[in-house]
Formats: structure tokens, sequence, C-alpha cells
């Protein structure tokens, strides 16, 4: 389960790309709440940013089918895989 992202800074830029593409798509709570994720609200740790994250793509991608482009599909997809492979290098679930 490896990811395209090779740095947390890579990750988070795509998250922001990821965040204007479902805006475009007017999917307005979705994106804002992956900008209140990354850019408004104080985490203790990074890895609790990611799981924060991981959980809005599990819902996003519990609903993707009939609501995003097959292209933000697969980002949801990649995001959501980054997250669950980084958090388990992290030893966390």
């Amino acid at each position: 389960m490896k990811s395209r992202f090779k740095t947390l800074e890579e990750f988070y830029k795509a998250v922001d790309a990821l965040t204007e593409r479902v805006a475009l798509e007017h999917h307005d709570d979705d994106a804002r709440r992956l900008n209140a994720l990354l850019h408004e609200m104080a985490w203790t740790t990074g890895s609790e940013l990611l799981g924060k994250l991981m959980l809005a793509f599990k819902k996003m991608k519990k609903e993707m089918k009939r609501r995003y482009s097959p292209e933000t599909r697969l980002e949801i997809k990649e995001c959501l895989k980054f997250t669950i492979h980084h958090r388990r290098i992290l030893g966390l679930k």
C-alpha cells in the first residue's frame, strides 16, 4: 500500500490541491472541512492531524461515486492511502 507521496510536505500540498478541486466541484462542506483540518485547527501532534484527515477521507470515500469526478475520486483514494500507510509506520491504527 505505497503512496506516491514521498514526504508530508508533498502530501499536505496535495490536500490543499484536493481542497481546491472539491470546492470547484461545489462540495463546499467537504472543502471547508479539509481546509479547517489543515489550516485552522491546532493539533498536538502530526499523527493526530493525519488521523483526522484519514477520517475525513474515509467519509468522503463512502459518498464518492455519486458526488465526485473520477479524477477527484482517485485523489481522495490516494490521500486516504497515504494517511493509513503513514499512521501504520507510526504504529497507529
